[in-house]
C-alpha cells in the first residue's frame, strides 16, 4: 500500500498543480511524508488541505470518502487493482508490482477524468492488471550470479530501477546510460526531483537500488561498455528510445532480452531469446521503408537545409555548433540571434534535442505561424512500461528462464483497459533479420555454449 501511494504521488505531482491529502489518523506520518515528496518534486506545488476536490483517488479498504469522482486503486501481490465501484484493499506480500500496476493505472483514470473529452465513459469499471498473474508464484528472496544489465536509465528506465528496488531480489545491477538529467526530463522521470537537474542518469539509478540489489553504474553507451566489459551477457533490459539503439543491443547477442517501449497509441513489453522460430528484438524493428538520414531530419528541422553538410560534420565529429549556424537558425525561424547564443559551442544534438524537441528556442506547440504537433509520453505511460519491463524480469529469474517464449504485451493507458494478456510473435521470415543469419546464430550458441541444432 505504502509502494501505491508512493508512486502515484511521483506521479500527480508531475502533472498537477494541487494535491490535497485526506487520510485516517494512522497514515498521518506517511501523508507528511508524501507531501514533503511532492514538494521535492515540484517546490510550486499546493499540497494544503482542502475541502473542494476535483477528482479523489482513493488507496485501500480505509481511505477515507470524499465528495469528488472518486477512482479506487489497491492491489494484492503481483496485480493492480483499479475501479471506480468502491474501496480495493492492499495486500502486504512484499510484491511492489501490483501497487505499481495499480498507481499507472489509477492515474491515467484520474487523467482521462480530467482531461479527455467524455472522459467519464472512459473508466476502468474493476479491473485486475496483469489478467494472467494468478499463475505466477510468490516473490521470494531470490538471488541471482550473472548481472542484470539496464540499457537506459531514461523514464521507463527510471520506473524499472523503482519496481526492481523495491524487492527482495538479490545481485548486480549495471545500469548503463551516457546522459545527465535536463530539466524536459523532470516530467516523466519518477525517481528525479527538481534537485535532481544536472545530475548523472545512471547514478541517480544507482541511488534507489542501494540495498538487496548492488548497483554498477556505467556512464556511456551501449557499444562503450561492451568494449570495456565483454560481450557476454545474460539478461538485458532494454529502455532506449531508437530503433537503431534495439538493434544494436540484439546484436550484440545477449541470451536472453526484455523490451519496453512508449509511442503514439500504446506502450508495452515484449521478451525474447534468439533461437527457433520466435521473434528476436531485431524482428520488430526491421525498417519497414526508407527513412531520412538524422542530419537531412535535423537540418530541415532547423531550416538549414543547405547546411545539412555542416550538420552532418558536427554530427559525426561532436565539435560545438559554430555562431554563424545559430544565426542562420535564427534568421531562418525570425527569432533573435541572443536565444540561441548558449548553443554556441555544444553539441548540435544538444541543440536539436533541447532547443527543437524540447522547446528551449523555438516554441513548443508553434513556432512563428507555423503549427507543430509534438507527442511525449505522460508520466503514467512511461511508468507502467518501466514496471512491465522489471516485472518481465523479475519472473524469468524466478523461473530460471524455464517458460521463455518471445511475447508481446500492449497497453493504450488513454482508453479503457482491453485485451492485456501477452501474445506470442514470430521471427520476421523474409531472411532480413540476424536471427536467420547463420553466422550470428552460430555465434549465439558458441557465446553461450548452447548445442547446435
Amino acid at each position: 500500500g505504502r509502494d501505491l501511494v508512493e508512486l502515484s504521488v511521483r506521479l500527480a505531482a508531475r502533472l498537477y498543480p494541487s494535491l490535497n491529502f485526506v487520510t485516517t489518523p494512522a497514515a498521518t506520518a506517511c501523508s507528511q511524508e508524501m507531501m514533503a515528496l511532492a514538494r521535492s518534486i515540484n517546490p510550486n506545488i499546493d499540497v494544503s488541505v482542502s475541502e473542494t476536490h476535483d477528482v479523489a483517488l482513493a488507496i485501500g479498504a480505509d481511505a477515507p470518502s470524499v465528495d469528488a469522482p472518486t477512482i479506487f486503486a489497491g492491489c494484492e501481490n503481483w496485480q493492480g487493482r483499479v475501479g471506480t465501484r468502491g474501496p480495493i484493499s492492499t495486500s502486504n506480500q512484499g510484491n511492489p508490482f501490483g501497487a505499481g500496476f495499480a498507481a499507472c493505472f489509477a492515474a491515467a483514470n484520474v487523467f482521462r477524468l480530467l482531461f479527455l473529452p467524455e472522459g467519464e465513459n472512459l473508466l476502468d469499471g474493476d479491473i485486475s492488471f496483469p489478467p494472467d498473474a494468478d499463475a505466477l508464484p510468490n516473490l521470494i528472496a531470490t538471488a541471482f550470479t550473472e548481472p542484470l544489465v539496464l540499457v537506459g536509465a531514461g523514464a521507463v528506465g527510471n520506473s524499472a530501477t523503482w519496481a526492481l528496488a523495491r524487492t527482495p531480489l538479490k545481485g548486480e545491477v549495471w545500469l548503463v546510460d551516457p546522459e545527465s538529467i535536463e530539466l524536459s526530463n523532470l516530467q516523466r522521470y519518477v525517481l528525479c526531483r527538481q534537485g535532481d537537474e544536472g545530475g548523472v542518469k545512471v547514478e541517480i539509478a544507482a541511488r534507489e537500488l542501494e540495498g538487496s540489489l548492488q548497483p554498477l553504474p556505467f556512464l556511456g553507451p551501449w557499444t562503450s561498455f561492451l568494449d570495456s566489459h565483454g560481450f557476454k551477457w545474460d539478461r538485458v533490459l532494454v529502455a532506449v528510445d531508437s530503433a537503431h539503439d534495439r538493434r544494436a543491443v540484439q546484436a550484440s547477442l545477449p541470451r536472453w532480452i526484455a523490451n519496453a517501449w512508449t509511442q503514439v497509441g500504446d506502450l508495452g513489453v515484449s521478451t525474447h531469446g534468439f533461437l527457433g522460430p520466435d521473434a528476436c528484438l531485431a524482428c520488430l524493428y526491421l525498417p519497414s521503408q526508407e527513412s531520412q538520414s538524422e542530419d537531412k531530419v535535423i537540418a530541415d528541422g532547423l531550416r538549414i537545409p543547405d547546411l545539412q553538410a555542416r550538420v552532418r560534420f558536427l554530427l559525426g565529429s561532436g565539435q560545438g555548433v559554430e555562431r554563424d549556424i545559430c544565426e542562420a537558425i535564427a534568421k531562418a525561424w525570425e527569432i533573435p540571434a541572443s536565444s540561441l547564443e548558449p548553443y554556441v559551442g555544444r553539441p548540435i544534438r544538444e541543440l536539436w534535442v533541447e532547443g527543437v524537441c524540447g522547446g528551449g528556442v523555438i516554441p513548443l506547440g508553434e513556432a512563428g505561424s507555423t503549427p507543430r504537433e509534438l507527442q511525449v509520453p505522460l508520466a503514467f505511460q512511461s511508468a507502467l512500461a518501466g514496471v512491465l519491463l522489471a516485472f518481465e524480469t523479475a519472473r524469468d529469474l524466478l523461473t530460471a528462464g524455464s517458460q521463455r517464449r518471445t511475447t508481446v504485451r500492449r497497453v493504450d493507458l488513454l482508453r479503457p483497459l482491453g485485451d492485456s494478456t501477452a501474445q506470442s510473435a514470430l521471427r520476421d521470415g523474409t531472411g532480413r533479420c540476424i536471427c536467420e543469419d547463420p553466422d550470428f546464430v552460430a555465434a549465439y550458441r558458441a557465446k553461450h555454449a548452447l548445442e547446435s541444432a
